[in-house]
């Protein structure tokens, strides 16, 4: 069975609430950095969060790479944030992932509130999502086009995340997040392979059709990640 791809930032996320060097391990290679934009301060990762915790609120935020966070926080070209709010402060902190030379993060402070995410309204919308996109890919012919493309779109619609990933997290977070992934995956697998397409024309009706259903499983890979203390 394939594995699915899990973003940075969403492991970062799962891992943050614990008190566990395995989210620090499982984030990337090296000694991981975050660089404090207020203090200009330098930390290893693993001791930046000792330091933000408790945390009263954790999750993933997955912009459209280039757009910005809430607040006029850049998210930078990969689309990756975490949010993390201390028990201590009213308003939460971001850490960014920073593009570019590698182990760092960026700290900025989010001036403006992220309204919680609703798990269950996105697992509806995921569980639509993903059944147009199926139906989408099949209507656009992408097994005539490219079959071994055709092959890896099979095997992503029943692809897991390693759990040895991922820390204990409730069943219905798990499957949100397996879906999304799974949605956000065909989504970006199919986008990525427009120049298959036999006409300019083509090519734009696949993003028409996939861009509003990657954004669905963007956001259902955050809900997924949401946690409260």
């Amino acid at each position: 069975m394939s594995s699915l791809s899990v973003p940075v930032s969403v492991l970062l996320a799962l891992w943050a609430p614990l008190p566990s060097s395995q989210g620090v391990v499982v984030a990337g290679p090296g000694p991981l950095l975050v660089r404090d934009q207020r203090s200009g301060a330098l930390s290893p990762l693993g001791a930046w969060l000792d330091a933000v915790r408790p945390l009263r609120r954790c999750a993933a935020l997955l912009p459209v790479p280039g757009d910005g966070l809430p607040g006029g926080v850049t998210a930078g070209d990969r689309g990756q944030a975490v949010l993390l709010e201390r028990a201590a402060d009213p308003v939460g902190t971001v850490v960014v992932l920073v593009p570019g030379d590698g182990e760092a993060w960026r700290a900025d402070v989010l001036e403006a509130v992220v309204p919680p995410l609703d798990a269950t309204q996105l697992r509806r919308e995921v569980h639509l999502a993903t059944e147009e996109a199926i139906a989408a890919l099949t209507g656009l012919d992408l097994a005539r086009e490219r079959p071994e493309l055709a092959d890896e779109l099979t095997d992503l619609v029943t692809a897991v995340v390693d759990p040895r990933l991922l820390p204990p997290m409730p069943s219905r977070r798990r499957d949100l997040l397996e879906r999304s992934l799974r949605l956000a995956g065909l989504c970006e697998r199919a986008l990525e392979d427009d120049g298959a397409a036999a006409s300019a024309a083509q090519a734009a009706r696949r993003a028409a059709v996939l861009r509003p259903l990657l954004a669905v499983a963007r956001r259902g890979v955050c809900a997924a990640t949401e946690w409260w203390a």
